[in-house]
């Protein structure tokens, strides 16, 4: 007779306990600000450019955990990159994400990790994308959107690139 002890089946693993701690810590943070601490951008040409693709890489988050506060530096580079894949123009921005923290238990390293991983480029997101969008316009380049992101994927994988309309032409008479 199976009494299922030699399963070998955990009743509660530590993935799951991580990820009730992960919630917990979640559910005791509300945002208080997004700001715009550093911004960098240039064209390595001279416009007009075409842009085609763009590459986006994070850098390392830095967590500053000081209750009630817990903030994020969150760090991007975007190159923008013509149809050869030769980047004719870069964009770095850093954001700070500020929460306020509710009273409660010291999270574990591993639990503020898993958060910011899974959860601060989702609210950087639209930031940088607002950024981008008017950096490039700034630079004289057509406007470039980025794309919108799927949580079941960390970055995103489709970049959006909005074309302007061209200008009617004069009718002939």
């Amino acid at each position: 007779m199976n009494t299922g002890d030699d399963l070998n089946l955990p009743s509660d693993t530590s993935q799951d306990v991580l990820m009730k701690q992960v919630t917990d810590f979640h559910n005791r943070l509300h945002l208080a600000n997004v700001r715009l601490q550093r911004l960098r951008a240039e064209t390595l040409e001279e416009p007009p450019l075409d842009v085609h693709s763009i590459q986006i890489q994070g850098g390392p988050c830095e967590i500053l955990i000081e209750p009630p506060r817990f903030a994020v530096r969150v760090n991007q580079a975007v190159a923008l990159r013509d149809a050869d894949g030769t980047t004719t123009a870069e964009v770095d921005a850093t954001f700070v994400i500020d929460y306020t923290l509710d009273e409660g238990p010291e999270p574990s390293e591993e639990a503020v990790s898993t958060y910011v991983e899974s959860n601060t480029y989702f609210t950087a997101h639209p930031y940088l994308r607002e950024v981008l969008q008017n950096a490039t316009l700034r630079l004289g380049l057509e406007p470039v959107v980025l794309g919108v992101l799927s949580r079941d994927q960390p970055r995103p994988t489709e970049v959006t690139l909005v074309r302007r309309a061209p200008a009617p032409e004069a009718a002939s008479g």
